[in-house]
């Protein structure tokens, strides 16, 4: 299962420069030095910053296509955002948070995780859960061990 921390927020500007010049997955091909805007993390990953909040993913139930969301991923969570069929929500169940994609099978809803080692729920065999946010976004680490360095997380009671 994978179950999420509830992180604190800065919510002064994350500037980056942009590079303009496109990255290619492919073949590289020599770039020039092409600078962009700045542009603030923080709009991009928090556009509702009163109803957004970062969490950290614990656990493997959503590391198969198509999220490919790891353990240890920070995620953007809008609270403003109407969960709907194929979004991958932030849920409570039975008092513990839990990270699935939300899938209308017929009339119900289902909590489905991407990692088919995971088993779905059926939510309307649940006594009680509430969607607590829709996840956005996701940041990965590719170099393991200076996101867990910078960011310290707390759990919510």
């Amino acid at each position: 299962m994978a179950t999420v921390d509830i992180l604190q927020v800065a919510r002064h500007p994350v500037w980056i420069i942009e590079c303009e010049t496109p990255v290619p997955a492919g073949f590289p091909s020599p770039a020039q030095d092409h600078h962009g805007p700045k542009i603030d993390l923080n709009q991009i990953l928090l556009p509702h910053p009163d109803c957004t909040y970062l969490a950290r993913v614990n656990g493997t139930s959503m590391d198969g296509p198509p999220s490919h969301i790891p353990d240890g991923a920070l995620l953007a969570v809008d609270c403003s955002l109407k969960p709907e069929h194929g979004h991958v929500v932030v849920a409570a169940v039975d008092g513990e948070f839990t990270l699935k994609r939300l899938e209308k099978r017929g009339k119900d809803f289902w909590l489905v995780p991407d990692n088919p080692a995971h088993q779905p729920v059926d939510l309307g065999l649940l006594g009680h859960f509430e969607v607590w946010g829709v996840a956005t976004h996701a940041v990965i680490e590719l170099i393991n061990g200076k996101l867990h360095e910078h960011v310290r997380t707390r759990r919510l009671q």
